[in-house]
């Protein structure tokens, strides 16, 4: 692969297809900032794990990330212990790996630069490999605002690189699963890099709202596999009051209180938690899934829950308006919020306690309850011009099952659940929503864009004509997937 791609170094990337819309604030200054530690400090491993008796001889690992992104957890290196778990897992979990394999990391971060410019590290990566100049072994960045990195051959297969034990359970299997595609493995997740944890679909609830309006709170439905769009529903009801107000039109200095304060990226959360797979992979390939009755039914379900009327839902993800879907939230504004999972820590400071739960499923007939990633978040790649994929290898499995061993109970333990929730049923929910976890391969891979951007915005103007969507959409969706196959094919 990595020499049919450098026959092609003069190709420039035409494909860019996109994508999924979160949450973001712009920061002026984009000029990467270089780091390289230096500092070892040893810590116990599990037994579990069996490190290769290799000396690197100082190799300086060089990792090219976002420093900051929407408030996620970004940091792969740091400079210093801070004191907080959370940082002192992941500064000690590099220094005994560096230690043990005789490397160092450099860890290059690029600032965030805006939603418009987001595909700035995306661009300065692909010119590092068509240069062909190795400044960097792996890459953390947002595939699905560019899939064209993958398309046109960037990026090195990593299903190829037996030191990457993919199978094992401090990778996600289920996320990687999804993204491999004719047995290739191009960008993937793993607890070495947190955003992709940060930035799972959950609701949060009002817990001292719902004492209040003397209504159970929703844990034993989730439970009993009973927590559906219907009960979701009817909650959200029971909450909308105009409270004194005029209308539900929303004044930041009225009282009227909604079921619901949205981030409308959440919408695609919602169809994808009703076990709606828009293309289906199998042993006989990938085949178009979108004309089914139960996106139908789900988008059918999901008009009312996002509806305007009524006080059932408001909210903006513009943190600059007053109706900024967290503001709403935190301000008991609304009973519930669709937020990703980062944003229980950023209301630490709520007065009112909050619960946590799982996005619904469609109905009581569905099996499990399903968690996307959204779609946006930075993964793991590596470059096709990679000098030594051995080394990355090693290099990166260490580190990622550090990362399962020692950070990611750091994550869950203390920065959620002691930080974050207020009560062991929103822990227990938490785990739901880890063991859950998956990610859209057609959003991706910037297949179904263009209609879960169509879908979204129906819901979001209160309309229901999904059947001429759907019909119009069917065939570019198919095209895109022939497209796709044909062109990784080659």
């Amino acid at each position: 692969m990595i020499a049919k791609f450098k026959s092609a170094l003069v190709l420039v990337l035409v494909l860019s297809l996109i994508s999924p819309c979160v949450s973001c604030g712009d920061n002026e200054d984009t000029s990467p900032i270089t780091t390289t530690s230096q500092e070892s400090e040893s810590e116990t491993t599990s037994d579990e794990y069996s490190y290769p008796d290799v000396d690197f001889e100082g190799y300086e690992f060089k990792i090219l990330n976002y420093s900051d992104m929407w408030g996620c957890y970004m940091d792969i290196d740091l400079d210093e212990q801070s004191g907080e778990r959370l940082d002192d897992a992941v500064y000690n979990r590099n220094r005994m790996v560096e230690d043990k394999l005789g490397f160092e990391i450099a860890e290059t971060k690029f600032a965030y630069p805006g939603w418009s410019e987001i595909t700035q590290i995306i661009d300065m990566y692909t010119n590092s490999i068509m240069a062909d100049d190795g400044i960097y072994d792996c890459a953390y960045i947002p595939v699905s605002f560019k899939p064209a990195i993958i398309t046109e051959g960037y990026l090195y297969d990593m299903n190829s690189i037996p030191e990457l034990q993919l199978d094992q359970p401090w990778w996600d299997k289920s996320i990687n699963d999804a993204m491999t595609i004719n047995g290739k493995l191009y960008t993937a997740s793993s607890p070495l890099h947190l955003m992709s944890f940060d930035m799972s679909w959950v609701l949060l609830f009002n817990q001292d709202m719902m004492d209040d309006l003397k209504l159970e709170y929703p844990y034993q439905l989730v439970r009993d596999g009973d927590w559906t769009l219907d009960k979701f529903y009817e909650y959200l009801t029971k909450a909308a009051s105009l409270n004194g107000d005029s209308s539900f039109t929303y004044s930041p200095d009225g009282s009227a209180v909604y079921g619901l304060a949205v981030h409308h990226d959440s919408i695609r959360g919602m169809i994808f938690a009703s076990d709606n797979e828009m293309i289906i992979k199998n042993n006989s390939g990938y085949n178009v899934n979108i004309e089914t009755e139960r996106l139908y039914t789900t988008l059918d379900k999901l008009l009312p829950i996002y509806s305007t009327a009524d006080g059932i839902s408001n909210g903006t993800s513009d943190e600059t308006q007053s109706n900024y879907y967290m503001t709403m939230f935190r301000n008991n504004r609304s009973l519930f919020v669709t937020c990703e999972l980062m944003s229980s820590l950023s209301i630490r400071d709520m007065e009112d306690t909050f619960g946590l739960l799982p996005f619904p499923k469609l109905d009581e007939n569905q099996e499990n309850y399903r968690t996307e990633v959204n779609s946006s978040s930075c993964l793991l790649t590596l470059p096709a011009t990679l000098d030594n994929p051995s080394r990355a290898g090693i290099i990166l499995d260490a580190l990622t099952y550090e990362s399962y061993a020692n950070v990611l109970p750091a994550y869950y333990d203390i920065t959620l659940s002691q930080k974050g929730l207020r009560n062991e049923e929103s822990i227990e929910m938490l785990n739901i929503v880890r063991d859950t976890r998956d990610i859209d391969f057609a959003l991706m891979f910037g297949l179904t864009t263009d209609l879960s951007n169509a879908l979204k915005s129906m819901i979001t103007a209160g309309q229901n004509n999904a059947a001429s969507i759907i019909a119009e959409q069917s065939t570019v969706v198919q095209n895109n997937l022939d497209k796709l196959i044909e062109t990784l094919n080659q």
